[in-house]
């Protein structure tokens, strides 16, 4: 390929310089080129083109170090070095790579300490971003942690940019926070929902210490039910076995605790929507909990979408696994869906046939509030 015969002729540049040729030296560009080649050109479809790229930055950072001082340029221009960092991260993070959590870490230092010569390099939002989305896409039991720690580290240099009387350049914003929570969620922690909550929590005290760019949204709060849903599994020396029933109980009170908040709208227009009441259904339908328990909450958060006219495809699909067929089927006649036999089966249109209850044979006043749009984004 392109790339292989550049690198090939990188190497040949730099065997022929270290043989004593001085005036053969390679700059920026030598290495930046094809780093983007594999990160974001034609060369990324290689199933090894993340490794490729991330050796030739680790050689491009060596031969700095050892006082290469022009691979780094200090100004920013077209080359800027840094997007060659957030680049080698994403192209790991964009297939989900278990490693890319552990490689945006190391590159994130790297960017840290080489930062304190070259301005360019400073690590900002940008760069932290890379980073959490390389924790949110490997799946480590310990990926929720970690991009919880750079959180924080985020907001320490904000406070400390604050006392100077400055601005940071790490601010933190609503995205840094929701793929934290998405590395909760992902991860096989026992702890994945109460961390998705705390990060939460830190989201909510960040926006009330005048980050504007921290607003919690619903998705934060959606977000937090998702790792509920998915906290009926954990992983054990290395293997994902069922949670304890107590463990799913807490990560279901958290649930709710979610659900509480917004039927109160913390924040203008933060309030449920088919992707949070279908997400808390989704949690009665997959975690281990007593069947009444199940059930009725699940039967209540429906009535109350129904009111609210959030009925979309992913909330009925969602009670539909919830519920056993006879109690989904009376969920919905409780709720004043007429179209069904003296058994509690859907009739057809011409009421001679017996069919499965469709999305569209509901009443439009329980689904008043979702878009088409939306209906398509939940399938």
């Amino acid at each position: 390929s392109r790339s292989c015969r550049a690198e090939n002729i990188l190497d040949r540049m730099l065997k022929f310089h270290y043989a004593g040729n001085a005036d053969v030296r390679p700059d920026e560009r030598s290495f930046s080129y094809i780093i983007y080649h594999y990160t974001k050109g034609a060369g990324r479809m290689a199933p090894d083109a993340p490794d490729r790229a991330l050796n030739l930055l680790r050689k491009m950072i060596g031969m700095y170090r050892q006082g290469y001082t022009e691979l780094m340029p200090s100004h920013q221009n077209r080359t800027n070095p840094i997007f060659a960092f957030t680049s080698v991260i994403d192209a790991h993070s964009v297939l989900r790579r278990n490693d890319s959590g552990v490689v945006g870490a190391e590159l994130l230092e790297s960017m840290a300490k080489l930062g304190e010569k070259v301005e360019s390099l400073r690590p900002n939002t940008y760069a932290c971003l890379s980073v959490l989305y390389g924790w949110s896409s490997c799946g480590s039991i310990d990926a929720g942690k970690r991009a919880t720690e750079l959180l924080k580290r985020m907001e320490a240099d904000m406070k400390e940019a604050a006392s100077r009387g400055d601005d940071s350049i790490m601010r933190t914003t609503q995205r840094c926070y929701i793929l934290a929570q998405t590395a909760w969620a992902r991860s096989q922690s026992e702890g994945k929902a109460k961390g998705a909550l705390r990060v939460l929590q830190m989201m909510e005290k960040n926006y009330a210490d005048q980050n504007l760019e921290a607003r919690p949204t619903v998705q934060a709060y959606s977000m937090v039910l998702n790792a509920c849903a998915f906290a009926d599994s954990v992983e054990v020396d290395g293997k994902v076995v069922k949670a304890s029933p107590k463990q799913q109980m807490k990560a279901f009170h958290i649930a709710e605790l979610i659900m509480c908040r917004l039927s109160k709208e913390p924040y203008p227009n933060v309030k449920s929507t088919s992707m949070t009441y279908g997400t808390f259904i989704k949690c009665c339908g997959r975690l281990d909990l007593p069947n009444d328990i199940a059930q009725d909450s699940a039967s209540k958060a429906f009535a109350d979408c129904c009111q609210t006219g959030y009925v979309s495809d992913f909330v009925f699909t969602q009670l539909r696994y919830a519920l056993p067929p006879e109690k989904f089927l009376n969920v919905l006649a409780k709720n004043g869906y007429k179209n069904l036999n003296s058994k509690g089966k859907s009739l057809s249109r011409d009421g001679k046939r017996i069919r499965p209850v469709r999305l569209d044979d509901l009443p439009d006043e329980w689904k008043r509030c979702v878009d088409r749009s939306a209906k398509r984004s939940n399938r």
